[in-house]
């Protein structure tokens, strides 16, 4: 299983279960492409007064990419190493023939 730390509200915590943070993800994705709906045919400033908004979600956006890629690397980084071990561990076993 795959885990990490992070900080969050100023308070560490071990992460194991990444599948609330990809759901958020998605919610902010979501809440994006809604203010942005008809965006191609307004102009600039018809969003004037949800920027504010849109830079709350843009920051909570790649905070949760950058906490999910962190996630998944460590994944890696654990598949890494438990790779390494069988090949070991095939090794010890085929010593004492």
């Amino acid at each position: 299983m795959s885990r990490i730390t992070i900080t969050e509200n100023g308070v560490e915590k071990v992460v194991t279960d990444i599948a609330p943070y990809r759901a958020e993800l998605e919610d902010v994705l979501a809440k994006l492409t809604r203010i942005y709906a008809d965006f191609e045919q307004g102009t600039l400033s018809a969003l004037d007064a949800r920027e504010g908004e849109i830079v709350d979600l843009i920051n909570c956006y790649n905070e949760l990419t950058h906490l999910i890629e962190k996630f998944d690397e460590a994944g890696v980084r654990r598949a890494n190493i438990l790779a390494g071990w069988e090949i070991v561990k095939q090794n010890r076993a085929g010593e004492g023939a």
